[in-house]
């Protein structure tokens, strides 16, 4: 049996739990697009307020996620995400400003010690990271694309989390479902971007074995998740495991922005990964 389950909800939607991070003091769960009530490109159950789709829809499915997680009294808290590295820190004094889905936090991680509010991130092929020290009583969650890791995102998170009472040798992390090697198809000058900052990468890259009269020749396929988990060890986490499923190849159970994109499609919704503290 996997170390993660997908959970079938009496409202439609499912989402997948890690045994890692199952307890009686957590709620948590890696959303996929099914159930909800967005249509179109943004079919299912998009999550995203900044993706173009209806305000009333994404925000009843917003509301199925609470009561897929029979949580409803929980306050859901997403960020304005901009792949880059920066953390907020939910406490008394900003959370009622952050409350507000348009409250215009501007970061890809967040981390609290409060209970009653579940912390998202939004993904479409990029890697949702949640946390939780269980002795401390602190969680964190994080949205993990190439940029944000490259710039800091999983160990500012981490660093957030120690400074309101986590130890790096309690905390317990899970990666989400994402994009696989596989499926990310890079170029050898973002290969060079990234092997410049952090050279130990260089395993992460294999090299597309297509002909040299193929137009692909000289692009390699990148291991996004393996980046993540290099750098959670290098940040002394000890505790973590992966939902091994390829956003990318399972375009019917979730967003993927590369899949929208070489569909043609220009608009593609989010899907949510949540942690909350009971």
């Amino acid at each position: 049996m996997f170390p993660y389950q997908l959970h079938e909800s009496f409202t439609g939607a499912a989402y997948y739990k890690h045994e890692l991070l199952s307890s009686d003091m957590l709620i948590h769960g890696f959303f996929t697009r099914k159930g909800g009530c967005s249509t179109g490109e943004f079919s299912g159950l998009n999550s995203s307020l900044n993706s173009g789709d209806l305000f009333d829809n994404v925000n009843r499915n917003r509301q199925l996620i609470k009561k897929s997680l029979a949580h409803q009294r929980y306050q859901l808290i997403t960020l304005n995400q901009v792949h880059g590295n920066e953390v907020i820190i939910i406490d008394t004094g900003n959370i009622e400003n952050a409350k507000h889905p348009a409250s215009g936090y501007k970061a890809d991680g967040i981390v609290t010690k409060k209970k009653n509010i579940l912390l998202g991130i939004l993904t479409a092929d990029c890697a949702p990271i949640l946390m939780a020290d269980y002795n401390a009583g602190v969680i964190g969650a994080c949205h993990a694309g190439w940029k944000g890791a490259i710039s800091g995102i999983i160990e500012n998170t981490v660093l957030e989390m120690c400074k309101i009472g986590a130890k790096t040798k309690d905390i317990f992390c899970v990666i989400g479902p994402s994009i696989e090697q596989k499926s990310y198809e890079v170029s050898a000058d973002f290969r060079e971007k990234i092997l410049d900052l952090k050279p130990f990468a260089l395993n992460l890259f294999s090299p597309d074995t297509k002909k040299e009269n193929d137009t692909s020749y000289g692009k390699f396929f990148f291991d996004l998740q393996g980046f993540c988990v290099t750098l959670l060890k290098r940040a002394d986490i000890n505790h973590y495991r992966s939902i091994n499923i390829d956003t990318y190849q399972n375009h019917e159970l979730f967003y993927s922005y590369r899949s929208s994109s070489h569909k043609g499609e220009s608009l593609f919704g989010r899907q949510i990964s949540v942690i909350g503290i009971r």
